[in-house]
């Protein structure tokens, strides 16, 4: 372990690649670690494999194996293109980009095809965030977040209640498939056994009909969707959400989850 600053050329999840200088550095898990980064003037987490380059900024000396430097375990040598995705047991097997790509969204798609209305997925999105504070489990921060895999697709998890954490993307990249017992600690797994028990309750819901065609107004501010949006998709026929705000409005229910961006 290094004690010194060094310099590093840093590529993050968006492929944008910044020039920062750290010091007080911490191995975090066995392919990251922690920093003072003086770009962003806070400790940060960084995923080793995202270092394209590093070297001492006193002496500007070329560090050469970063895991020795950084006091990690060398990583085990992994097949090239190594996609999964998992088969009809639920293990993994070996598969390419998109083939990863499209069960990722499939599930995305099941994960909120339950609620019908985009309006109401994106309510218990909000409500999937709010049982984490609106933060990221891991560092606290606020921005991007996202929904990560607690297990990860590629360890046989999948993008469903009950292995959902709420993570922001820096974090998120930094666990990629990482176990969960190999990116939280001991005391975050027993903190997060009850997140994930209220977040299988929350995604209980079933779509009530009845409720739904006696009184549409009332059961979509039930469900959480905001007043101003409820009036927009019941009243406005130009809103991009828009079913009517009785039955004769509309026979059935035109559902519109274009979840790419949910």
């Amino acid at each position: 372990m290094t004690e010194q600053d060094l310099i590093i050329q840093y590529k993050d999840g968006e492929g944008k690649i910044t020039e920062r200088r750290i010091s007080d550095i911490q191995p975090e898990h066995s392919r990251a670690i922690e920093a003072f980064c003086h770009l962003r003037n806070a400790r940060r987490s960084f995923y080793v494999p995202r270092i394209l380059t590093a070297a001492y900024a006193d002496s500007g000396e070329v560090i050469a194996d970063l895991y020795a430097c950084f006091g990690l375990p060398e990583p085990e040598q992994k097949k090239q293109s190594a996609i999964f995705e998992p088969d009809a047991t639920g293990r993994i097997r070996g598969h390419s980009a998109e083939a990863y790509k499209g069960q990722r969204n499939r599930e995305k798609r099941a994960l909120f095809r339950r609620f019908l209305l985009r309006a109401i997925a994106r309510a218990y999105k909000e409500k999937f965030f709010a049982l984490f504070d609106g933060k990221c489990f891991k560092c606290a921060s606020t921005r991007e977040l996202v929904m990560d895999h607690h297990v990860p697709m590629i360890k046989g998890g999948h993008l469903v209640p009950g292995n959902l954490v709420s993570l922001c993307s820096i974090c998120n990249n930094s666990k990629l498939d990482l176990d969960p017992e190999d990116f939280y600690t001991p005391e975050e797994l027993e903190r997060l056994k009850l997140l994930l028990e209220q977040e299988r309750q929350l995604f209980e819901l079933q779509f009530d009909r009845e409720r739904w065609e006696n009184d549409r107004e009332a059961y979509l501010l039930d469900l959480g969707v905001q007043p101003d949006l409820v009036h927009e998709i019941l009243y406005n026929p130009e809103h991009i959400d828009y079913v009517g705000f009785s039955r004769s409005s509309h026979a059935t229910i035109h559902v519109s989850l274009n979840l790419s961006g949910e």
